[in-house]
């Protein structure tokens, strides 16, 4: 049998549709970044480089070509395919890394889809959504808003060891808000950030290509580029 790349999706993936993406054909590929195994340490792309250019450039060895996604997870109907949900909830949670998944309020409700994404624990980054399966999954909250005033940074540190610890039980992390879009994109990318140590703009481009939504408030964004200098700069 051929022997499939340790960037391929998972046959679980691949049977559940869980957060894969259909690639089409005329769409350009995508660098996929790689797990902790075969990292160079405190490497980063070179500054005048932006995008995964950049990050391809400094570190081809960790890059993979592949199809660039699309919006619409395929295998939906596994999950959230109702056409008159708002765009946010279509599909389901998107994988960001093979423990590290992003999604919306409505997808943390949804039990067979949780279970067909293999999701062991939820980082509920919201004051308002609750926590659907306490005695299924192990949770984890962060009870912020969504506006110019909220310090997400400070929260960020607790929510990555939260995400490591599930990662170094053999779990899989759902992480959201109340659309997916702004507080749980802020620590999946502060996450990319610091596990990865990559710059803001590589992370962003990262988690835009899985799910195209994507959109921190100024705020959010500002903390990002602040929390990126703190981290690459020491």
């Amino acid at each position: 049998a051929a022997r499939r790349s340790p960037l391929a999706p998972s046959p679980d993936a691949l049977r559940h549709g869980c957060g894969l993406l259909s690639p089409p054909s005329s769409m350009p590929h995508a660098p996929l970044l790689v797990g902790d195994h075969g990292r160079r340490e405190n490497q980063t792309p070179e500054p005048h480089r932006s995008g995964f250019d950049g990050f391809q450039a400094c570190c081809p060895d960790l890059c993979s070509e592949s199809p660039a996604p699309a919006m619409s997870p395929v295998g939906a109907e596994n999950s959230r395919s109702d056409a008159r949900a708002p765009f946010y909830d279509q599909g389901g949670p998107v994988e960001i890394l093979p423990y590290l998944f992003l999604g919306s309020c409505s997808h943390s409700s949804d039990l067979q889809g949780l279970q067909a994404c293999g999701i062991t624990a939820v980082l509920n980054v919201s004051a308002s959504c609750p926590n659907h399966f306490e005695g299924l999954f192990r949770y984890k909250s962060i009870p912020v808003e969504d506006n110019q005033m909220v310090e997400i940074s400070a929260w960020f540190q607790e929510a990555i060891s939260f995400i490591d610890s599930v990662k170094n039980a053999g779990g899989r992390v759902l992480v959201h808000c109340q659309a997916g879009i702004s507080r749980s994109a802020t620590i999946c990318l502060a996450y990319l950030i610091q596990s990865r140590r990559v710059r803001l703009d590589e992370a962003f481009d990262f988690v835009k290509q899985r799910r195209g939504v994507i959109s921190p408030n100024f705020s959010f964004m500002g903390q990002l580029l602040q929390f990126e200098t703190q981290v690459l700069c020491h």
